[in-house]
C-alpha cells in the first residue's frame, strides 16, 4: 500500500493555497503603495529623501510580514483566519476539504463576535 506524500494531500494543498493567496494579499499590501511611491517620485512629486523614507518604512513592514510567514505552519494557518474580511472573502470561493477543522470565531463577522461579548 502507498502512502501519499503529505505534500499530495487535500490537507496540504488547501493550506498552502491559503497560505499562498495571504501571503500575496498582505505583499500587495505593503508594496503597492511603494509603487505609487516610486511613480510619485518618477514624476518629480517626492524628493529624494520623501522616497528613501518611503523605501525604509516599506522595509520595516517588509520585515514584520516576513516574521509572519516564517511562524510554524499550523500556527499560520490559524492566524490567517482572524484576519475574518480577507478570509471569510477566501474561503467562500477554497471551502476546506474533509479534515480541515477552521477555527470556530474566524468564520464569523466582527459584528456578530461584538454581539457575542455583549452577551
Amino acid at each position: 500500500m502507498s502512502r501519499k506524500k503529505k505534500r499530495e494531500t487535500p490537507e496540504w494543498q488547501w493550506e498552502q493555497a491559503l497560505i499562498d493567496a495571504y501571503y500575496d494579499y498582505r505583499y500587495h499590501q505593503v508594496l503597492d503603495p511603494l509603487h505609487d511611491q516610486f511613480l510619485r517620485w518618477k514624476a518629480g512629486e517626492l524628493s529624494h529623501l520623501e522616497i528613501d523614507q518611503a523605501i525604509h518604512r516599506t522595509h520595516k513592514q517588509n520585515q514584520e510580514l516576513y516574521g509572519l510567514f516564517t511562524e510554524n505552519r499550523a500556527y499560520l494557518v490559524g492566524l490567517i483566519q482572524f484576519d475574518h474580511k480577507w478570509f471569510g472573502e477566501w474561503v467562500k470561493d477554497h471551502p476546506p476539504p474533509e479534515g480541515i477543522e477552521l477555527v470556530p470565531q474566524a468564520l464569523k463577522s466582527s459584528a456578530d463576535i461584538e454581539e457575542t461579548k455583549d452577551e
